[in-house]
């Protein structure tokens, strides 16, 4: 096994790629690549050889496994609406497709459709496997333009020139169009502006737009609720200018839903314009809504209706199986058939079905000013029960509760009386193991290389790339500012970290439980922050690997996952906690198995259920009661506890009807719950519910992130984030093991005895901290006294005598080597000897010493704890003269 590595030079920024690679694998499914060319992007799986004029084998012979899952596709039931005029599917159309996509040969287009039979496959298939892609729009496009003349469909292209359109429209039948119809391929940055696809940076979502050539008006429709794309109106123009609406001030744009929250929350002016609840059906539903906007003018007009209609593409994840048969059906016969889709003629979309909840229908609602609060519900007696929380788990009290025929009110009001407030802590602040663990860190923040945060970061990354042994380099992937590449721009930064210890971590526990976090960028941050966290023996969140980078969109978390996947080799995890819009899913599952269970963070739930309430239930009292309803939720880890205490909920519930049903179809019904609620994912043995808070709250608790600080710098949170896996590295890996104790404090006492000779030290007129000058052997550090003196700790220097959480240095090796750096020893041995001859008054030079010889301290300027000294200021004066004079 050869491992890769390029190193890093101080004129070129370079993506750092470590990978292994298995001698005399077998390559002939794979895209060759030279192996003295290192990419950025990994090697494509095809399905099968290349070069090769005959036909291969069919689709089902080559892939038997994904036929297989196909078939099982095929034979599952699924929901199918009432109200459209025939809601059957033939079975010629299901056989003909099954035969198009499976006895196609694998390596040749199906004849008339232009798709590969993988392509054509992902209609039969949910999930990732079943993302649509252009291809599929493109045939949609022969069919509808051709089956009608009023209506002309197109890929959008933001790239297309005026003379090609004009190609396309300008023809005999140019006076016929009245409109035309466009798909886009989209994506969202972090700060929520929409960016077209293209082929350097493709997007991730499928969306629509139709404009009146004869009223100018463009209406964009999105089924995640984002806002158009930026440039759009510019490029519209030039499918238009032909056509008679030449300027952007000839047309006027209208959204289908309003843009406000990161999970579309409707608000008056949204219309009935489907809105999907889950990853895959983008493709699909947007394909539908254009079929419609073409070929049945009333009932898209239904959909942009703001006044609450009763229809079932209102909720196309719920009929998604049914839309994908409707649209293998228009692909086996070639034609689009609204038959399946459109509206019965006497179907009234303004009268409330008889029975919803028996129909399914998720609708949008608009929630009432006249909605009743608390007030008007009588509080039912409560039931006798302790005076305090201590001694009283939450789960048995309940299950007794039960036993006992309590009432569901009064099991409800009792259980929010007792735990409601924990329970909010519990979501809002960290857990006291979580703060027990980390209370004795310190963080050394004097790392500054150079004002140029830029140089900072490349010369410590450099030294931790060359850092001897060459398996500790904790940076797997790195790109500096400067340089384009193929999938990342000129200005992008990005920065992978994974120690050995957090390698080893994430291969044993995320196994069974891996959470993905985003700490998003504020005001004050120059970086995004993402954070892949386990849980540690049932005792502790620890983060196993990070991406500090300036963009949080799926290509950058793609490439991320990519290389981790490279670094710890394959991994499958039980239980996959990502966010609410299945992102970080959907590009986990790019390059990791595929987890057992994707669940909600539940921070991000909370605060989209935050939302909702406040839209649904404007009394500010009523509103605030079922929140501590619902913040009891993520405590309860009994399932059948849980089940008892939703059902409770959702009758307490009843005053809130719309609430109540978003709620109960979008987190309930249909075993919902599994996604989310604690009582799924927890270990019985664990202290403590894990990620029931978003790593922010870590950060935020260690004075990482937020009141004041931010990642302005990159050098600084690159060090900040080592020295947080060195003390968790000694925290739940180094002293609960006699070899691995004894490894380190072999390794501390090593180090006393090759510290360097000749240092220059500067020492703070406060004496906690110490300033060592660059050598031709080393960079310069700085050294923080932590005050640390009577830790117990075992890993000791025998001749100092002091432990290694004494002294914080800012080098390389004290990062990554568990018995720290040999500066620490010689700053110690300064201090001593300083200390024995007396001498604490301050020099104007630093003395020259030769460890463990006498030295003398110097400094001129008093400085706060974790700062720079007057010193350090001095030296980089001196650095900049001298490179003003080179230059």
């Amino acid at each position: 096994m050869n491992q890769g590595r390029l190193p890093l030079s101080c004129n070129e920024n370079r993506l750092i790629l470590k990978a292994e690679v298995k001698q005399g694998q077998k390559r002939s499914s794979l895209h060759r690549h030279s192996a003295s060319k290192m990419t950025d992007v990994v090697d494509l799986i095809s399905d099968g050889e290349h070069g090769d004029d005959d036909p291969g084998p069919t689709r089902a012979e080559l892939k038997p496994s994904s036929c297989f899952h196909e078939a099982a596709w095929f034979k599952q039931l699924f929901c199918s609406p009432d109200e459209v005029e025939d809601s059957s599917i033939p079975e010629e159309s299901i056989k003909k497709f099954q035969d198009l996509i499976w006895n196609t040969p694998h390596d040749r287009m199906v004849p008339g459709y232009g798709m590969m039979p993988r392509e054509l496959a992902t209609v039969s298939s949910e999930g990732r496997q079943g993302w649509l892609v252009t291809s599929h729009f493109y045939w949609l496009s022969r069919c509808i333009n051709n089956q009608q003349k009023h209506t002309k469909f197109y890929v959008f292209d933001p790239t297309i020139r005026e003379a090609s359109i004009e190609k396309l429209l300008l023809n005999k039948a140019s006076s016929q169009i009245k409109q035309i119809v466009f798909v886009l391929s989209v994506g969202r940055q972090d700060n929520g502006l929409v960016f077209l696809g293209t082929d350097k940076v493709p997007g991730d979502h499928w969306s629509m737009a139709v404009i009146d050539i004869h009223s100018g008006v463009l209406t964009y429709c999105d089924t995640l609720g984002w806002p158009q794309p930026s440039k759009f109106l510019p490029i519209v123009v030039r499918y238009t200018s032909c056509l008679g609406l030449t300027d952007e001030r000839q047309i006027s744009l209208r959204l289908a839903h309003k843009p406000n929250h990161e999970q579309h929350v409707c608000v008056d002016s949204c219309t009935n314009y489907p809105l999907q609840t889950c990853s895959d059906v983008c493709g699909i539903i947007t394909m539908v809504c254009i079929a419609i906007a073409t070929l049945d003018k009333n009932l898209f007009e239904l959909l942009l209706k703001s006044q609450q209609a009763h229809v079932y593409l209102t909720d196309p994840t719920l009929y998604s199986t049914y839309l994908r048969h409707v649209v293998l059906h228009w692909l086996a016969s070639n034609h689009i058939d609204m038959s399946r889709i459109s509206l019965k003629k006497n179907y009234d979309a303004f009268t409330n079905p008889v029975s919803a909840d028996k129909r399914k229908q998720n609708l949008k609602r608009k929630i009432p000013v006249e909605t009743n609060g608390f007030g008007k519900v009588s509080t039912p007696s409560k039931r006798k029960m302790p005076q305090s929380r201590s001694n009283v788990n939450i789960d048995d009290y309940i299950l007794e509760a039960v036993e006992d025929g309590t009432s569901r009110a009064e099991l409800l009001q009792s259980v929010v009386d007792l735990f409601a407030s924990e329970a909010k802590k519990n979501l809002e602040s960290l857990n006291e193991e979580m703060v027990a663990c980390y209370q004795d860190i310190f963080f050394n923040e004097a790392i500054e290389r150079d004002k140029d945060d830029n140089l900072s970061l490349k010369s410590h990354v450099k030294d931790l790339i060359e850092y001897v042994p060459e398996n500790a380099n904790p940076i797997i992937m790195y790109k500096n500012q400067g340089k384009e590449m193929k999938t990342l721009q000129k200005e992008d930064i990005i920065l992978a970290i994974q120690t050995p210890f957090q390698k080893e971590m994430m291969r044993d526990y995320g196994k069974k439980c891996l959470c993905v976090d985003l700490t998003r960028r504020r005001e004050d941050d120059k970086f995004h922050l993402f954070s892949v966290l386990v849980f540690v023996e049932g005792e502790v969140e620890v983060p196993v690997a990070w991406l500090i980078t300036n963009r949080s969109d799926s290509l950058v978390l793609a490439l991320f996952f990519k290389i981790l996947r490279l670094n710890i080799g394959p991994l499958q995890t039980e239980i996959f906690i990502g966010d609410m819009a299945s992102t970080f899913y959907k590009s986990w599952i790019l390059h990791f198995a595929k987890p057992t269970k994707r669940m909600f963070p539940v921070w991000e739930l909370y605060q989209v259920l935050s939302n909702r309430l406040n839209s649904f239930i404007p009394i500010v009292e009523a509103r605030n009661k079922v929140k501590s309803y619902l913040s009891i939720i993520p405590s309860i880890t009994n399932v059948e506890a849980c089940q008892y205490y939703m059902s409770a909920l959702l009758e307490m519930l009843e005053p809130y009807p719309d609430f109540k049903d978003y709620f109960k179809e979008r987190y309930v019904n249909d075993s919902k719950l599994q996604f989310w609620a604690s009582c799924h994912r927890v270990i019985p043995s664990s202290k403590f519910i894990p990620f029931l808070r978003s790593f922010d709250k870590t950060l935020q608790h260690l004075g990482l992130h937020g009141n004041g600080e931010s990642f302005s710098r990159g050098d600084l949170l690159l060090h900040k984030l080592l020295q947080l896996s060195r003390f968790l590295e000694f925290k739940v890996h180094i002293q609960t093991s006699e070899t691995r104790l004894m490894k380190a404090t072999k390794s501390m006492n090593a180090k006393h005895l090759y510290s360097p000779q000749g240092l220059d030290i500067y020492s703070s007129a406060s004496g906690d901290s110490w300033f060592i000058k660059a050598s031709a052997q080393s960079n310069s550090c700085f050294v923080m006294d932590t005050g640390c003196t009577e830790c117990n700790c075992e890993v000791r220097c025998s001749r100092c005598k002091f432990c290694v959480h004494r002294y914080i240095c800012s080098c390389s090796t004290f990062l990554l080597n568990p018995g720290g750096c040999e500066h620490t020893h010689s700053v110690h041995n300064f201090c001593k000897m300083n200390e024995a001859l007396g001498s604490n008054s301050s020099l104007s030079r630093p003395s020259l010493i030769s460890s463990p010889t006498i030295g003398i301290s110097g400094s001129s300027t008093s400085q706060p704890k974790k700062t720079l000294g007057a010193e350090l200021n001095a030296e980089r004066l001196r650095r900049q003269a001298q490179r003003d004079v080179t230059s």
